[in-house]
């Protein structure tokens, strides 16, 4: 695509999907005692979609990776069910329900047809109060995870990333794998397993979303029935305060192979920070519209120097980071990265134009829509602005958040990233280094 095309194709795209698909649908705020729910209610298939998010991830565990070896157990067995049994139970009712982790949460997710809604809610119900923690299961989900870390510390990407964020956040546990290490994972006990989900899974730090054929009056029961008899109160102590490593810095793994493999960092804002909206436009301009980004443009077509280059907002709790990443050849790499320094720097300076930025602001208004074209990606939606600390409003305001934002918000936002002030890692043959730029 060049640069001339890019913002009729641009514009196109998010004059059309307005047309195909609805977004903010309707959603209902629905309390039982002291749990709340955000309610999508739907009949027109007969599906329920479930999301639900417990504050207290990986980053406030005693023992590094016992967060995800627990999550891994959740279905793997629960009351009078061993793992076998539980799993034919969800897979004779075609119920999907899985359990995830990251820095700052415990999620679950659960889907299932109406019908099988009793059936549905029970299973999910004793997976939250009464996992088994069997001894042959954490056996299983140990090697399970161990496999992970060395599957993950053969790719390049995963070792980029991994050095990325043991550099950002030093002496903390935002950098450190979620799944532990391989040590870490060989002296978790069923006891420290056991401590850790009766310390996490409470009432009060549960956030939850529901979409699909369930009236207000329904979503009170599945409250009362699956999450009564959890804790009223968490006891999971907080991590502590997050100190984001400045730039520049640089770290180089050798690694043999044809390509050298870079992940870059910048410190950045919070979702309550003035220039959230401003920076979140510029940074899709920049590198996050993928083929209409700037760095695309500059790395990709005009030099052929890779062929993915990408940045993205990560916001963990009271700690933002910047990111993005490319691969190119060994001899090229070193000039992939002063390019997109030098694209970091002239957008600091120069801004963008008035038609550039009117395309990339219909594109991000109109492709909102696709994050609510189903149920489950809606309760996804609506459990990350819980997560996030966004009120039901933000799904009027976003776009109009969007619309507001200036060319010089643009700038203002583009100097917060600074061009000499990256942290970076080189996976591959030749050290890419943060040298100065003409």
């Amino acid at each position: 695509m060049n640069k001339r095309s890019f913002c009729l194709v641009y514009m196109l795209i998010g004059l059309m999907l307005p047309m195909t698909v609805k977004a903010a649908p309707p959603v209902q705020e629905v309390h039982w005692r002291d749990m709340s729910a955000w309610l999508v209610s739907d009949d027109s298939l007969p599906l329920i979609s479930v999301e639900m998010s417990w504050q207290g991830g990986t980053a406030d565990e005693a023992k590094d990776g016992v967060s995800a070896l627990m999550v891994r157990l959740m279905n793997e067995g629960a009351g009078a069910l061993d793992a076998q049994a539980f799993q034919q139970a969800l897979a004779d009712k075609a119920i999907s329900l899985s359990f995830g982790a990251n820095h700052d949460h415990i999620t679950a997710s659960l889907r299932c047809l109406s019908r099988f809604r009793a059936a549905c809610f029970a299973l999910l119900r004793d997976a939250l109060t009464a996992p088994r923690f069997d001894e042959d299961a954490i056996a299983r989900m140990k090697e399970e995870q161990k496999t992970a870390l060395r599957r993950a510390a053969q790719r390049p990407s995963g070792l980029a990333a991994q050095n990325l964020v043991d550099m950002a956040y030093p002496n903390h546990a935002y950098g450190r794998d979620k799944n532990g290490t391989v040590e870490t994972i060989e002296a978790i006990e069923r006891s420290d397993i056991k401590r850790r989900h009766d310390r996490l899974f409470a009432r009060d730090n549960l956030r939850l979303a529901l979409v699909g054929d369930l009236s207000r009056a329904e979503t009170r029961r599945f409250m009362r029935d699956v999450f009564a008899t959890l804790p009223a109160k968490n006891s999971v102590p907080r991590h502590a305060q997050v100190q984001i490593a400045d730039g520049p810095q640089s770290r180089h793994v050798q690694r043999a192979g044809p390509q050298t493999t870079l992940a870059f960092a910048h410190r950045g804002i919070g979702y309550e920070h003035e220039l959230f909206f401003p920076a979140f436009v510029m940074n899709s301009i920049l590198g996050g519209s993928g083929f209409s980004s700037r760095f695309t443009e500059e790395v990709r077509e005009a030099r052929g120097l890779a062929y993915s280059v990408y940045s993205y907002w990560s916001i963990n709790e009271g700690a933002g980071l910047w990111r993005g990443g490319v691969a190119s050849d060994n001899k090229t790499a070193q000039q992939a990265m002063d390019v997109i320094r030098a694209e970091m720097r002239r957008m600091a300076k120069d801004g963008v134009s008035a038609t550039r930025l009117a395309a990339a602001k219909t594109y991000l208004t109109g492709a909102y829509a696709l994050r609510f074209d189903s149920g489950k990606k809606i309760a996804g939606q609506l459990i990350g602005l819980q997560e996030a600390g966004r009120p039901l409003s933000y799904l009027k305001t976003r776009n109009q958040s969007i619309e507001a934002v200036t060319q010089d918000d643009i700038k203002r936002a583009a100097k917060l990233l600074l061009a000499d002030g990256l942290l970076l890692v080189s996976v591959g043959e030749q050290a890419v280094t943060l040298a100065p730029l003409n």
